[in-house]
């Protein structure tokens, strides 16, 4: 991963946030690594997930310590970018979910991946807990992509 911690770039964004990494890895490992429904669920650690897709572009993510989560493929353009709508369901699909978009481009060293989730707004948060969410997220996509650093290095 880069020498500088990730920052949420838009801070001043009532419903999104976007951080970036340079992660020592060529593009097409980064991409077989982010497309992988649901890496991003859990506490820093690598860990296996149960993944079942029940129809095309649909995931059900199941981890052990975290529960369920459905991701839905927004759009896929591989190596390049790949979006999904996503929320922790607790067996409730219909959920409200964020959509986090994922792109992927070489750069000298790696590959740089911008990681940008919107929809806090849709929440149906308070102001004061959105801004809480969006927070909260920036600090857990930064563990995220050391972890993805780490497993890709």
């Amino acid at each position: 991963m880069s020498a500088t911690l990730p920052t949420n770039e838009i801070p001043d964004d009532a419903d999104a946030l976007r951080v970036r990494a340079v992660l020592s890895a060529p593009v097409e490992r980064v991409w077989d690594f982010v497309t992988e429904p649901g890496w991003f669920i859990n506490d820093g650690q690598w860990r296996d997930h149960r993944v079942q897709t029940p129809s095309p572009g649909r995931h059900l993510v199941i981890d052990p310590v975290y529960g369920e989560f459905e991701f839905d493929d927004v759009e896929v353009v591989p190596l390049v970018r790949y979006v999904s709508k996503g929320a922790h369901t607790g067996g409730d699909t219909a959920a409200p979910a964020t959509i986090t978009s994922f792109e992927l481009t070489e750069v000298e060293g790696g590959t740089e991946l911008i990681i940008t989730e919107t929809g806090f707004a849709g929440l149906g948060l308070g102001e004061a807990d959105t801004r809480a969410a969006i927070d909260a997220n920036v600090g857990a996509w930064v563990r995220e992509l050391d972890l993805a650093g780490r497993q890709l290095s």
